[in-house]
């Protein structure tokens, strides 16, 4: 006895083979389209940006907070210079007509102090490099070896007093004490005139050597120094 042949339709075997031929066409394809987008992804891909800073140079960390605070405003009005600064970041340690001291009261490390003193003058016939340079004299008395710092990490170019150009720049020295030389000192500072007034500052930063901690109470200062007004 013969054994069962399954019946196929004249042509069956045509469709199935045509079929699969269309699947076979259809995958290829597909494999084409996808490896095609890859590869115009890879070749569009930007490059990764390069570090702004390369071993062994300490990258530095998010921009410093200065916390919200009340500006409280001193002036001289024979002068016609006037600033501001930020209650809670600054308390007064002594204010006069020509000359105000602050001492940094906002977060800072065990050990670690800032002040800031500001001075207005006549300087109709006083350069800039003059006042700055009795400036250093002034603090030689309480700082050693105050000299032009050249740590990259912590050295800025002279900053701007209001809208007027300033001399000056980062400092480095050793705090003075009666127990004898002590604490590093990093200071900021800056002297200009406007041809009829002159305005210096000293920012200084004792107790610590540490570059980011440096940055994060030099930002207390730029809100100070971007606020004075001189007058014409």
């Amino acid at each position: 006895m013969k054994p069962a042949v399954p019946y196929r339709p004249p042509g069956d075997v045509d469709v199935r083979r045509d079929r699969w031929t269309v699947l076979v066409a259809f995958w290829c394809a597909f494999a084409l389209v996808c490896v095609g987008a890859v590869a115009v992804v890879l070749i569009r891909e930007p490059e990764p940006t390069p570090p702004s800073c390369r071993p062994p140079q300490q990258c530095p960390g998010p921009p410093p907070v200065i916390p919200p605070s009340a500006l409280r405003t001193w002036a001289n009005t024979e002068l016609g210079v006037v600033l501001r600064y930020p209650v809670r970041v600054f308390t007064v340690v002594e204010a006069e007509a020509r000359s105000l001291r602050l001492r940094v009261r906002a977060r800072r490390a065990e050990g670690v102090e800032a002040t800031l003193w500001i001075s207005v003058q006549p300087a109709r016939h006083t350069l800039p490099e003059e006042l700055l340079a009795t400036r250093e004299d002034e603090l030689s008395g309480s700082i050693l070896g105050l000299t032009p710092d050249e740590d990259p990490q912590t050295i800025i170019p002279p900053p701007q007093i209001g809208l007027v150009g300033a001399v000056g720049g980062s400092y480095r020295g050793t705090a003075d004490t009666a127990q004898g030389p002590t604490s590093p000192v990093v200071a900021i500072l800056a002297a200009a005139t406007n041809g009829h007034t002159g305005v210096v500052f000293s920012y200084v930063v004792t107790g610590t050597d540490d570059s980011p901690e440096i940055a994060r109470l030099r930002a207390y200062l730029s809100p100070v120094l971007t606020s004075v007004t001189w007058k014409p």
